[in-house]
C-alpha cells in the first residue's frame, strides 16, 4: 500500500489523533500491511501476540469463548478502528479471538516497532500511549456495564429478590 494512503488512514484513526504530519510520517514508516480473507481467523483467544492492528478496509468481529464451542461476539470493528493493543504493550495471551467478517486489509504495528518509535520519536509514542489509555478506559467502562448486566440477569434468573 502506498504511503499517502497509509498516512490518510492514520490521520483518520483516533489512535493517532493530535499527531502532526511529521509524526504521522514517522508512524507510517513502521507500519506494515496484512490481508485476510472473509472468515479467516486473525488470531485466537490464548494466542501469544505482539501486534496491534488497525482496520484499513473491511470489518472484523471480536469474540470471546463462553463455554465449549460457544462464542459471544463482543464487537464489530471497521475502517479506522483498532484492536490487539494489549499485546503490543505486553506479551500476554490474546484475551479474545478476531476474525475477518469481510475481506480485510489491516495496518500492523508490532511491539518492536513501538519500541523503535519510543526511542526515536518519544513525543509520538507518548501520544499513542495516551490514546491507548483512553481506549482502555472506554472499554473498561463498557465491560463494567456488561458485568453488572450479567450479574443482574443471573440474579433475576434465580428469582433472587434483593432487599431495598
Amino acid at each position: 500500500m502506498e504511503k499517502p494512503r497509509i498516512l490518510d488512514r492514520l490521520e483518520k484513526s483516533t489512535l493517532f489523533s493530535y499527531f502532526t504530519p511529521e509524526e504521522l510520517r514517522d508512524v507510517a514508516r513502521i507500519v506494515r500491511t496484512r490481508r485476510f480473507g472473509k472468515g479467516e481467523t486473525i488470531f485466537k483467544e490464548g494466542d501469544v501476540g505482539e501486534e496491534l492492528f488497525l482496520v484499513e478496509e473491511g470489518r472484523v468481529a471480536i469474540s470471546k469463548a463462553v463455554k465449549g464451542n460457544i462464542e459471544q461476539v463482543l464487537a464489530h470493528l471497521g475502517p479506522g478502528d483498532y484492536f490487539g493493543e494489549m499485546a503490543v504493550l505486553e506479551k500476554i495471551p490474546r484475551t479474545a479471538s478476531v476474525s475477518a467478517e469481510e475481506d480485510c486489509l489491516l495496518l500492523v504495528i508490532g511491539e518492536d516497532d513501538l519500541i523503535h518509535l519510543m526511542e526515536n520519536e518519544p513525543k509520538a509514542a507518548a501520544k499513542i500511549m495516551f490514546n491507548l489509555l483512553k481506549t482502555f478506559s472506554k472499554r473498561l467502562q463498557a465491560t463494567n456495564e456488561q458485568v453488572r448486566d450479567a450479574v443482574r440477569w443471573g440474579l433475576e434468573a434465580t428469582g433472587f429478590q434483593p432487599e431495598e
